[in-house]
């Protein structure tokens, strides 16, 4: 992970950080983490302030570093989900940066996967072996990902054996979101696969929820990374399976 998406994931969990908290966190000097600070503000990505800066939306990471944050962890999970699909199936693929590592790793044949996230569809698209559905409806605000009445309306009328959700927190009563959009959309996904499994890297447990989409019983299991200690996966209702990066 890059020292600015870091700084950018620093600010999103903690809040004001100080050109001098930040300095000695990094090993850099002051002078190094000011221009940090310059260009990732010249991206609309935080806001500087008198000695620091603070985080744009408290709420939620930048998407164009959302990619960036954790990436070895995300790589390894949606290596071991992709390893999961079997030739022929149909996969649907909620939006998100570890649901696109699923997407760039799949190797089954004559699979069809169905998406509304613009990114997912680039890249299945690019596949000479998989058929791509995609969801329409309205961009999200600030995201790369369609939602709606529309869009909920063309999942209705779907049948997927196998659904991957993407998830802001995971918590042991469910999975959470930091914005209620997609809500709608995310459960009527849910329920036209014949199975569902969720993919989240170890930084997604623990942290508060704020939009609960779903109860984790209808999962067959969860993949997450290795660095989730497995007596805290041990709590969970559901296997949680820790990829090794």
């Amino acid at each position: 992970m890059s020292r600015q998406a870091r700084i950018v994931e620093l600010l999103v969990e903690q809040g004001f950080q100080s050109v001098t908290a930040l300095s000695d966190a990094f090993g850099v000097t002051r002078s190094t983490i000011r221009r940090d600070l310059q260009q990732l503000e010249d991206r609309d990505l935080l806001q500087r302030t008198h000695g620091g800066a603070v985080p744009v939306r408290q709420t939620d990471t930048p998407i164009d570093l959302k990619g960036a944050l954790h990436r070895r962890e995300k790589v390894a999970i949606g290596r071991a989900m992709a390893d999961r699909i079997l030739d022929g199936q149909t996969v649907l693929l909620d939006s998100g940066t570890t649901t696109l590592e699923v997407a760039r790793h799949l190797s089954s044949s004559r699979i069809t996967v169905v998406t509304n996230d613009l990114k997912i569809g680039m890249v299945v698209a690019e596949r000479q072996s998989a058929h791509l559905i995609f969801i329409g409806g309205e961009l999200l605000p600030n995201d790369i990902s369609m939602w709606g009445p529309t869009s909920v309306q063309q999942v209705q009328n779907l049948r997927v054996n196998v659904a991957i959700f993407g998830s802001d927190t995971v918590m042991e009563d469910g999975l959470y979101n930091t914005s209620s959009y997609e809500i709608e959309l995310k459960r009527s996904m849910l329920s036209v696969a014949t199975e569902a499994f969720f993919v989240a890297d170890s930084s997604k447990f623990g942290r508060e929820g704020v939009f609960k989409c779903f109860d984790l019983g209808p999962f067959t299991a969860g993949i997450t990374d290795s660095r989730l200690d497995p007596m805290r996966a041990a709590r969970f209702p559901v296997p949680l399976i820790r990829a090794e990066m």
